[in-house]
């Protein structure tokens, strides 16, 4: 019975972690290409000015290739660190920055 409950908690918890993931994702785009032919996605990002990576291409012939999948790939910090005389230390500035989307690929 224990097992059970914290099986059911664990698949709760990533759950709960999946969708706070895909509500980044809709907050940084709106535009959706899974169904799209390869050609067709990466030039509605490129127009549109969103990041992308094929982060999976598979299947036999590598041709007539269909997004299957598109995911959020985050965001990454970069840090700028700048000197401050007045003080005579050094001041951090974090910077969120996202980092587009990532196309899953099949091709038959």
């Amino acid at each position: 019975m224990r097992r059970i409950i914290l099986g059911a908690a664990a698949c709760s918890a990533a759950l709960l972690v999946s969708s706070l993931g895909a509500g980044v994702a809709g907050a940084q785009t709106d535009i959706s290409t899974v169904g799209m032919s390869q050609e067709q996605a990466e030039a509605t990002l490129s127009e549109a000015g969103v990041e992308y990576i094929i982060l999976s291409r598979s299947g036999s012939t590598l041709q007539n290739c269909n997004v299957t999948e598109q995911r959020d790939r985050g965001y990454d910090t970069e840090v700028e660190y700048s000197w401050d005389a007045d003080d005579q230390e050094w001041d951090k500035t974090e910077t969120l920055v996202w980092r587009g989307v990532a196309l899953v690929v099949f091709c038959d």
